[in-house]
């Protein structure tokens, strides 16, 4: 599907600079001369971002911007102002209304061009983060992993989830519950900031499940460091009597009573290093396989991962 952008300016030599930049099987071009006639277009058919110049007839840029931002349905569009008053004082006041970007004119086509890509990422992966722990959510997810699949560079993608979290949900209570998932989500954001400069993506599918991607070279590197750093901020979870045992007592979903170990994380990772991965779903079919082989391992002997080394 073509990401849309909208250019609200009145500068018809503009129109079609702009459209010359971003015409492709990517993005979808509209124009509008003055603000009354942008916001129709918006209100008919929403851009994925909107570039926006500050004089315009009819209704200004600022007035524009000011009508986005108080209606729920396009306060979360990117906006991007283009403007020939580049100083400090200018520029804050057009953050405070409530853009995302301030670029001034003269400017270079390829910093535009980049700007806008980032703008509409940041949105993407905002309107799509999970809203506990504000990672990128399911379909960024995707968006990410196909992108990595298409782009043919080396991939290791990590699923996890959290072993005997309902059981210590049920006995320790929603609230913390909601920690425990806090703290998975800490742990990897953690671990993607030890790689510094690498292109390390966490995302959170939701409920306990969690994904990473990296470079298959580092992926075991990764895997130990976040079996590690969870188990031992899993353990501060839980009252001193249940850590001292190691497990809690708590009803199974057949509501039989039953002791469960301390939570672990099930750590399944497929690459692209002797298989082809040409889909996402393939990606979902490999870790599920690799997961269901790592259940079976002993009750209580902590987070455990695994990567697939098959050929197809």
């Amino acid at each position: 599907m073509k990401k849309r952008l909208l250019l609200a300016d009145d500068d018809k030599a503009f129109h079609r600079v702009i459209t010359r930049l971003f015409e492709g099987p990517d993005w979808e071009v509209s124009t509008a001369e003055d603000g009354r006639a942008a916001l129709e277009h918006i209100s008919a058919r929403p851009p994925d971002v909107i570039v926006l110049d500050l004089n315009m007839p009819v209704m200004g840029g600022r007035q524009l911007l000011a009508e986005l931002r108080r209606n729920p349905e396009t306060a979360f569009i990117p906006v991007i102002i283009i403007s020939g008053d580049s100083g400090p004082e200018e520029q804050a006041a057009e953050f405070k209304l409530g853009a995302d970007d301030f670029v001034p004119k003269p400017f270079e086509a390829s910093e535009l061009a980049a700007r806008i890509e980032a703008a509409v990422r940041r949105a993407r992966r905002l309107l799509a983060a999970n809203p506990l722990t504000f990672l990128p959510g399911g379909p960024a997810i995707e968006e990410e992993a196909s992108s990595r699949i298409r782009s043919g560079s080396p991939l290791a993608f990590f699923y996890m989830d959290i072993d005997n979290f309902k059981a210590y949900n049920d006995n320790y209570g929603y609230l913390n519950g909601d920690c425990a998932i806090k703290m998975a989500g800490r742990v990897l954001t953690e671990v993607q900031n030890s790689f510094a400069g690498e292109d390390v993506f966490v995302g959170h599918i939701g409920g306990d499940d969690f994904v990473l991607m990296c470079d298959p070279a580092r992926a075991e590197e990764a895997a130990a460091s976040i079996a590690e750093k969870f188990d031992a901020a899993a353990a501060g979870l839980y009252s001193r009597e249940d850590r001292e045992r190691g497990y809690i007592v708590a009803k199974d979903r057949a509501g039989n009573v039953r002791e469960f170990p301390l939570m672990s994380l099930t750590i399944a990772i497929a690459t692209n290093e002797v298989r082809a991965l040409d889909h996402y779903a393939k990606l979902a079919d490999i870790t599920a396989e690799i997961k269901k082989h790592l259940k079976g391992r002993p009750a209580g002997s902590g987070s455990a991962w695994l990567k697939d080394r098959r050929r197809d």
